[in-house]
């Protein structure tokens, strides 16, 4: 089942990639620099700062235990309560958006439990950023950057992140090949003004 494209006024701009691999710092950094330009551009997240989200959030941190389908369901459900109340109505009104994480981290993530097509189908309501900009990290060097939190989230033990990655690297290769998704890979081992420049150079290109 195809996901929707996006037809409205603004830019949708997703940065996607494992725990520890950089997405809150570039999101900020990339979404400054936009304004700066003169585009004027909102960031965001996934999970919400919807009532689903905050469910999930209980369940990443262990505070409570849900399976891995009513994972990819609360995920759904939070992605659509965000896209109808906070990144479609922006985008309608010309105000291009950046996500930290959107509906390929729940193909990634919950991919490696569950049946992608699953996935795709209770996603269906969603659209396909214009740009996909998935931050390649080595699983280890993550891991180290994570190490210093108070509390290990459900998806941070350093196997699950080796198998996350391949996943998501299925996926951009789906979704690039059946549904010209615009995903791009950038190397985010590199500095992050690097990382930065190489994600300005391929989202610029939208404007």
């Amino acid at each position: 089942m195809s996901i929707k494209r996006n037809d409205l006024a603004g830019k949708f701009i997703v940065i996607e990639g494992i725990d520890g691999s950089g997405l809150s710092t570039q999101a900020s950094r990339v979404s400054e620099i936009l304004n700066g330009m003169g585009h004027q551009t909102y960031k965001t997240k996934e999970p919400s700062d919807g009532p689903v989200g905050g469910l999930l959030r209980l369940a990443l941190t262990h505070r409570i235990d849900i399976s891995p389908g009513t994972f990819a369901l609360l995920f759904a459900a939070d992605r659509l309560d965000h896209l109808e109340n906070e990144i479609i109505p922006k985008l309608s009104s010309g105000i291009n958006v950046i996500s930290d994480r959107y509906c390929f981290s729940n193909f990634a993530y919950q991919g490696t439990d569950i049946d992608t097509q699953w996935l795709v189908e209770i996603n269906s309501h969603c659209m396909i950023p214009d740009i996909t900009i998935f931050l390649d990290v080595d699983p280890t060097v993550c891991k180290r950057r994570i190490e210093p939190r108070m509390r290990e989230e459900y998806f941070e033990k350093l196997p699950r992140l080796r198998m996350i990655r391949e996943s998501f690297l299925k996926v951009i290769r789906l979704f690039n090949e059946e549904q010209g998704a615009n995903i791009a890979i950038v190397n985010g081992n590199n500095p992050i003004e690097d990382v930065t420049h190489d994600i300005l150079e391929k989202v610029l290109k939208l404007f």
